[in-house]
């Protein structure tokens, strides 16, 4: 009976220990980062060709107005200031591809599973974004990295983006190359199951 107790004690204070270990690393990316979140009106071929077109569209007119951010909470603040201005070139975008839907742009918090962009992770977890909505926004969403700039039609990521991102959230975080060390894979691994686990967890007790 001593050792079962003993058990559970370790039990429960590996799997706090890990928690704890999750979110920190979780939230060191969040803080230096600016996701794109991009909800598509329906699953059918032509929503989501629609989408893309539109993203591809915001992501070069936000390139421009980001260049010269250095962190996330500048970024934040000139979405804002240009928010209607993007609106209206989502729009047009949609328009000129013979569609009238509405469409939404929203600085808000979101939830994001685990993504890779060329090399990179991001575990699973919240983090600030801009939400695009497309008409009923039901369909497939696309998830990439607004700022430091790492959405890129063709999946790459350029030296630059990357070295800025390292630069930011440090050696420690849950970055991965192709050529991470197997101990950084199994901690990145930590991080997207707690991380998952948590989010689940919250939506249970929110629909409760």
């Amino acid at each position: 009976m001593k050792k079962c107790i003993i058990a559970l004690c370790m039990g429960l204070l590996i799997t706090t220990s890990l928690t704890v270990y999750s979110n920190t690393m979780q939230e060191k990316v969040a803080q230096n980062v600016l996701r794109l979140h991009v909800l598509a009106n329906s699953d059918e071929a032509c929503d989501q060709n629609l989408k893309l077109k539109v993203r591809d569209r915001l992501l070069s007119e936000s390139r421009s107005l980001f260049i010269n951010c250095k962190t996330p909470e500048e970024s934040k603040v000139v979405f804002l200031r240009e928010k209607e201005r993007l609106e209206t070139v989502a729009e047009d975008e949609i328009r000129s591809n013979g569609f009238s839907y509405p469409v939404t742009l929203s600085l808000e918090k979101t939830f994001f599973p685990t993504k890779y962009y060329d090399g990179i992770a991001f575990p699973a977890g919240e983090y600030d974004a801009v939400r695009v909505e497309i008409g009923k926004a039901a369909g497939q969403n696309w998830w990439c990295v607004m700022f430091p700039p790492l959405c890129f039609v063709d999946g790459s990521v350029s030296s630059q983006s990357h070295t800025a991102l390292s630069d930011s959230v440090g050696d420690n975080a849950p970055l991965l190359t192709p050529n991470a060390s197997t101990d950084v894979q199994i901690r990145f691994k930590v991080v997207d199951f707690f991380q998952n686990a948590t989010h689940v967890i919250k939506a249970a007790l929110r629909r409760a």
